[in-house]
């Protein structure tokens, strides 16, 4: 594994695929509401939301979700969505460190 040594951070492979899941405009903008929602969100809402349809969001909440930047739970027949701010602030670290 190649890594990138900042401060005393360390870029690793997992970093690389979170800012490869970000940078594409509907998981930054799903990744925001989550953000700002701070709660769990049923993907229906987020869907009603950000107006996306069900097998696309289904599509962009899989890569967030396998990139570490959201979580998921199910409680019955709804799937629930929230931002992994460890995640989040880890790369914000990882960004800031090298300025």
């Amino acid at each position: 594994m190649k890594t990138l040594p900042l401060a005393r951070l360390q870029a690793r492979e997992e970093h690389v695929e979170a800012f490869k899941a970000l940078a594409h405009l509907t998981r930054l903008q799903i990744f925001f509401f989550l953000v700002r929602q701070g709660r769990d969100v049923p993907a229906g809402e987020i869907q009603a939301e950000l107006e996306i349809p069900g097998p696309t969001l289904s599509h962009h909440l899989d890569l967030l979700r396998r990139a570490g930047l959201v979580q998921s739970r199910k409680e019955e027949r709804f799937v629930y969505y929230s931002a992994r701010p460890d995640t989040a602030s880890e790369l914000v670290r990882l960004l800031t460190a090298c300025c």
